[in-house]
């Protein structure tokens, strides 16, 4: 368990009165310190307009004059700007009670896209940090068409957006409808509007990624956040494989494009309350704590390359491409077995955490 700690803001002759990404770089260090398990604050200089800094809903940490007696205390400059995770990463229960340690101007968190501490004092290293900060919010686990296409749209967005009044969640909404409306038109079943239904798709696919990166950097993170985007996605992806599913037979009048969407519509469903199922037990919204991946990577092999294929943002850009091309029965023939084999996996993961359960609890 992690020792409670408290952070030490030294205020230099170098800190500006600046906001990056919507927020002071005072305001970043108290926030990321709160998560990392710090339960005091003291700022170490600067005068009344600076600890009004402090004033905000999001941060709980206690504003203190002296740090309290036998806690380990972290000491930053108040013009750094750190990788969220960077005070998570230090081994605090090694500093002995009421030591003192500073945080080192090389350390690099252990994981992709982290970075060392950033001095901010100028308009130029203010747009690096700011670089750092959004370019740290991709994910390893991004498919090829997020990794390649999409984060460099959404990052893009989620800058312009930090510094509006905009919620996360507000725009977890706004997501879900575009792509119910995408989900309608592709129902109607004609060229164009399958076309424009799946780029609305795409779109929302992209936009998809702006929630989480806007509650990340904003720190607006909330377990019906995670839900909203969860729930959401999974509403999208089937209301627009039974929509198009829908305007494929009133297209062409065969009966085969309703049973391949009530194939996805089921295999969805099912294998999404399982999933829900977990995520309740757990306590969280995030999809991507459900451990389907361990069931599924020893099986993968050699042929776990094409795992990215799996992923929602590239069957999302293919159903684009399939649209585009005419082809998106085809695709959703090819799709809806896809979705089958996804609720195996899901199956045989349920099934192994069973096995697990009643070996912990014979």
């Amino acid at each position: 368990m992690q020792t409670p700690w408290t952070l030490i803001i030294n205020v230099t002759s170098v800190t500006p009165p600046i906001v990056i990404a919507g927020l002071s770089p005072l305001l970043r260090l108290a926030l990321d310190a709160e998560r990392a398990g710090a339960t005091a604050l003291v700022l170490n200089g600067g005068g009344a307009t600076l600890r009004a800094c402090f004033s905000d809903p999001r941060l709980k940490l206690t504003l203190c004059n002296e740090a309290p007696q036998g806690q380990p205390r972290v000491t930053v400059p108040a013009h750094w700007v750190l990788h969220r995770r960077t005070f998570a990463s230090m081994n605090l229960n090694a500093v002995p009670s009421g030591g003192t340690i500073g945080v080192p101007e090389n350390l690099c968190p252990d994981m992709a896209f982290a970075f060392a501490p950033v001095a901010v004092v100028d308009p130029t290293s203010a747009k690096m940090a700011e670089r750092l900060l959004f370019r740290s919010l991709r994910k390893a686990e991004d498919g090829w068409t997020s990794r390649w296409l999409n984060r460099y749209i959404s990052l893009s967005i989620s800058r312009w957006l930090a510094k509006t009044s905009i919620l996360p969640n507000q725009l977890s909404v706004v997501i879900l409808a575009i792509g119910l409306y995408g989900a309608y038109l592709a129902s109607r079943g004609d060229y164009l509007s399958m076309v424009v239904g799946a780029t609305l798709f795409q779109l929302q696919s992209i936009l998809d990624g702006c929630d989480g990166e806007l509650s990340r950097i904003t720190y607006r993170g909330s377990l019906l956040g995670e839900w909203l985007d969860t729930v959401g996605d999974d509403i999208t992806n089937y209301s627009f494989f039974v929509g198009a599913a829908l305007g494929l037979h009133r297209s062409t009048g065969s009966s085969l494009y309703l049973v391949v969407g009530g194939v996805m519509l089921l295999s969805g469903l099912i294998g999404s309350g399982f999933e829900y199922r977990y995520l309740i037990r757990i306590g969280s919204g995030d999809l991507l704590k459900y451990p389907l991946s361990q069931a599924t990577s020893k099986r993968q092999g050699k042929f776990g390359f094409i795992a990215p294929l799996f992923k929602r943002d590239t069957f999302v850009f293919l159903t684009l491409v399939a649209a585009v091309l005419n082809v998106v029965g085809g695709a959703l023939v090819a799709f809806a077995i896809g979705a089958v084999g996804v609720l195996v996996s899901v199956l045989l993961t349920e099934r192994r955490m069973a096995k697990e359960g009643k070996a912990r609890n014979p």
